[in-house]
């Protein structure tokens, strides 16, 4: 038996849910095989930044690439123990990942810039011109 206005309090959390399904924010939003590496995406003063967290990944085993509102992160974590060695638990694996992202709106490609140091990945993703609010004048 539900409580008093309980069925009321239900209707409106699904109704809830289903407004930020329906947003498009988890539409797309990834395409890859699993979720490594993990990312954050953020706006500052209007463009985008993208942070991965990628140890034991060599810089040179990175592959990026941008176009339009996608980005597109690959490449290989290589762990070697070495010859002759015993394994007593292994956790951290060789592998190969590869990563597609939605932004929310193009970016200008030749303006991508990537950092990358101690295991982070930095990637600073302008606005494409076309994309960016216009103010408009009223006459």
């Amino acid at each position: 038996m539900l409580l008093p206005g309980a069925l009321e309090t239900l209707l409106g959390l699904q109704d809830a849910m289903d407004r930020t399904f329906n947003t498009g924010f988890f539409d797309s939003a990834t395409t890859s095989r699993g979720v490594y590496p993990p990312v954050n995406i953020f706006e500052n003063n209007g463009d985008l930044v993208l942070v991965a967290e990628l140890p034991g990944v060599r810089k040179e085993d990175l592959n990026i690439e941008v176009k339009g509102d996608t980005i597109r992160l690959a490449g290989e974590r290589t762990i070697k123990h070495g010859e002759n060695v015993s394994y007593h638990r292994v956790e951290r694996n060789s592998s190969k990942f590869d990563r597609t992202l939605k932004l929310p709106y193009n970016v200008q490609s030749d303006k991508v810039k990537a950092e990358y140091k101690d295991g982070l990945l930095v990637v600073a993703l302008s606005r494409a011109e076309a994309d960016k609010p216009k103010q408009i004048t009223i006459q």
